[in-house]
């Protein structure tokens, strides 16, 4: 076989001493260049990333088959993403199918891999461009030796032939990261490039293509596609739907890892996917798994890692130490014992590389899964224990940080902010809570599980109340499980109390009434015996709470009476305060309303003089509350107004409980429009949060609101969708409220019978939870309308 490229043409173009023939036949030396074999054969599995070869197909488009003037003036595409997410794949079918396109692309398409990551079949931009004029018919005795007249050449004859109606697509796969290769991009802006490179290559001024992580849906699409593609019978993955749904997300949605799997079920046709989804499940075994023959997703991770500086390889192996699946600049930092200003520059450089994605807001990062699990297997084989000491870093940071949110948060005593503390208000530390809530819990686990009970307790004390307090009350449950499994591990006792206590809290909320005394009842009985007096009230203030719920008032009133005794001796006001704003709310059920105002003004009082603003709201909105059960409606609307307008600020949650009583009362003065306000926007915060009770207080009150204006028929659906969270939520007591409400406004509408069966069951729960009076006045009004039903000129019977 001959050494040299012969060509024999005919027909054609001629500029100079080079010739572009029409026809060409080509004999090839013994070693071909890339370019030489062609387009490249494109998958017939491929499946998904529509968005994204629609969009490059914009731009292979010549310019009169598009209207967008703006995809008009581009003449390059760069296509990227991490290792494995089908780039090459992508650059293949845009390909072929311009390339099938009449009239898009006459003078064909050159290929070729410049392998811009191996370091032994790299191509460089000289040589690249030698095999691509020769491709384009330049006898070798006409390629200029240097670089630079290369590139001239190769723009002059990519212009010629667009001129000439015969425009060439140009496919530069796994570009690599350097500045020459500018130099492999037409001039003319008629001639296309499209391009994929595991970097950002911004510098190449084209449009950028980034493809992440498949969707669930496509990526069981894809390996649907690829298993029918050599079974054409088999149904495995539309039949095991589920378990598909899983193997994509054990794999990251990532192409490359997904045909590997395919690959393996192909191999054995009997194999259900929930087999496969079991092995993948075992976290140090998932790399090891995705691999076959010539392919490999560590393969693939491996070129890239290989060219990181030991900074940024330090970097990515300790990003997958974060416990959470994104990450805040300065818990890198943290990690990596670096100044936060160089770890940020550091992950910049590692996104172009696509081994971390930024996240919104900006200083938010992630790591793929399966690089996550790289990273962690990198570690394991070094023999450098310094990781360890960056975890532990990471720990204490987030012990820092949470003790300092949650004291802004619930202990907001000084008006100013602690001189280490990064938080200026209680908005910025609920951010700060809210964006590493994942991370905390995990944390907390991982310390459990490692037996690192030390740990464990310091950062579940802060990280449970935030929880309980923001209403994520099953984290909260679990994190305090492990807090107190670490405490009687360690024979801590106090601690175990506190947990207990917090328990209870947690408990209450979720309206496990039962579970929840018992709880502070244990807690109670611990810190008694232990003689620790302070700990003892808390305790008590708090088992006073559910037993407030329970509708044990008297009980309740008791306990919080000897919490207020012991606070007051250890000379605790802001634990005093706190109970006596509890006994009042208890008083108000005990209709010992004066009692109560009086013990509510205290703890406003005592609140005010320490700074804690938010309590001091509570305590004033629950003074509120009994000057409308006073019949001084207009005090209780100014009271309503300077709780919502405390300086200090409340939780999402407080404020939103506030409203919901403020617009109760407003109804009650007939100020239906701000009412209406108010409650709406106590109704967003709560469904924000997830908070059903208090959205069905609304919804009941909202109703009221209507009912207060004649609108019958709306009051009653919002009577209908208060009633339904009720029963969900299992609260009998305020469900009873509701039906006798919902029962006030079907009897204006007519429907006697139906207003009569809600107040028998409204009884019958009254009686049920012990409130007797209720149950009785419900039976009374319902044997009131039984009395009247049939009389012409009914009259609705006032409801209690």
């Amino acid at each position: 076989m001959s050494p040299e490229v012969v060509n024999h043409v005919s027909g054609g173009i001629f500029f100079s001493a080079v010739i572009q023939g029409k026809n060409i036949t080509l004999t090839l030396p013994d070693r071909p260049d890339p370019a030489l074999a062609g387009l490249p054969r494109k998958s017939a599995t491929f499946a998904g990333r529509q968005d994204a070869l629609e969009e490059v197909l914009s731009v292979l488009a010549p310019p009169c088959a598009t209207a967008d003037a703006t995809e008009q003036s581009r003449d390059a595409v760069v296509v990227t993403g991490l290792p494995g997410a089908g780039k090459t794949e992508l650059l293949l079918q845009a390909s072929h199918r311009a390339v099938r396109e009449e009239g898009w692309f006459p003078g064909g398409v050159l290929f070729i891999d410049l392998h811009g990551y191996e370091t032994k079949r790299k191509v460089t931009p000289k040589r690249a461009l030698g095999t691509l004029l020769r491709a384009l018919g330049i006898p070798s005795k006409y390629v200029p030796p240097r670089l630079d007249d290369r590139a001239r050449l190769y723009r002059s004859v990519l212009s010629t032939l667009a001129d000439a109606g015969r425009r060439v697509l140009v496919v530069l796969d796994d570009v690599p990261p350097t500045e020459k290769s500018f130099h492999l991009l037409p001039g003319d802006g008629k001639t296309v490039t499209l391009m994929s490179s595991r970097h950002l290559v911004s510098e190449l001024d084209a449009l950028t293509v980034t493809l992440r992580e498949l969707p669930t849906a496509e990526g069981r699409g894809l390996l649907d596609r690829a298993l029918r593609s050599s079974l054409l019978d088999d149904s495995r993955v539309t039949d095991q739907a589920e378990a598909a749904d899983r193997l994509v997300t054990l794999c990251g949605g990532l192409p490359l890892a997904l045909r590997i799997l395919a690959s393996l079920l192909i191999d054995a046709p009997t194999r259900p996917l929930a087999s496969l989804t079991e092995d993948l499940e075992v976290t140090h075994a998932r790399l090891s798994l995705l691999a076959r023959e010539e392919r490999a997703v560590t393969a693939a991770f491996e070129l890239s890692y290989r060219h990181l500086s030991p900074d940024q390889a330090e970097v990515f192996r300790f990003m997958s130490l974060h416990p959470g699946a994104d990450f805040s600049t300065q818990a890198a930092a943290q990690l990596c014992g670096k100044e936060e200003k160089e770890t940020e520059l550091l992950l910049l450089k590692l996104t172009r590389k696509h081994l971390v994605e930024p996240r919104e807001p900006y200083g938010r990062w992630q790591q793929h899964s399966l690089l996550r699990l790289y990273a962690r297997k990198l570690i394991s084989e070094e023999d450098d224990p310094s990781w360890v000491e960056g975890f532990l870093r990471l720990l204490t940071y987030f012990h820092k940080m949470t003790t300092l949110a949650c004291s802004s948060l619930f202990e907001p005593t000084d008006p100013e902010p602690a001189e280490d503390s990064p938080f200026n208000n209680t908005a910025e530390a609920i951010k700060w809570l809210e964006a590493e809530r994942v991370s905390l819990i995990i944390s907390v686990t991982w310390a459990h599980e490692a037996q690192d009970d030390f740990t464990c307790i310091a950062l579940a004390q802060t990280v449970s109340r935030f929880l309980t307090e923001m209403r994520y009350l099953e984290d909260a449950q679990q994190v305090i499980s492990k807090g107190i499994i670490s405490s009687r591990r360690m024979k801590d006792r106090l601690h175990e109390a506190a947990f207990l206590s917090q328990l209870g809290l947690t408990l209450r909320d979720m309206k496990k009434l039962r579970k929840s005394v018992r709880a502070h009842r244990q807690a109670v009985k611990i810190t008694r015996r232990m003689n620790k007096s302070k700990r003892l009230a808390q305790a008590l203030n708090n088992l006073g709470l559910s037993l407030h719920d329970q509708r044990k008032f008297d009980e309740a009133l008791n306990n919080h009476v000897e919490s207020a005794r012991l606070f007051k001796r250890a000379a605790d006001r802001h634990g005093l305060a706190c109970t006596l704003s509890n006994a009042g709310e208890t008083l108000i059920e005990l209709n010992r309303l004066e009692e109560a105002c009086r013990e509510l003004r205290k703890a406003a009082k005592i609140f005010r003089k320490i700074g804690d603003h938010h309590s001091r709201s509570q305590a004033l909105g629950s003074l509120a509350k009994v000057k409308r059960h006073l019949g001084m409606v207009e005090q209780a609307v100014e009271l309503h107004r300077r709780a919502l307008d405390m300086t200090g600020g409340v939780l999402p949650l407080n404020r939103a409980i506030e409203l919901t009583n403020f617009g109760h009362t407003l109804t009650m003065v007939g100020e239906h429009v701000e009412a209406l306000e108010a409650l709406r926007e106590a109704l967003s915060i709560f469904r924000s949060r997830r908070e059903r009770r208090g959205e069905a207080m609304v919804l009941g009150n909202m109703a009221i609101a209507y009912q207060d204006q004649g609108e019958w028929s709306r009051a009653e659906r919002l009577h209908t969708l208060a009633l339904e969270i009720f029963i969900e939520g299992k609260d009998d007591h305020r469900l009873a409220i509701e039906l006798g409400n919902l029962a006030f406004a079907q009897l204006q509408l007519g429907r006697h019978s139906e207003s009569l069966t809600n107040l028998e069951l409204a009884a019958a729960l009254y009686h049920q939870v012990g409130d007797t009076e209720r149950a009785a006045e419900s039976l009374d009004v319902a044997d009131r309308v039984r009395q009247r039903v049939g009389v012409a000129a009914y009259s609705v019977p006032e409801l209690p």
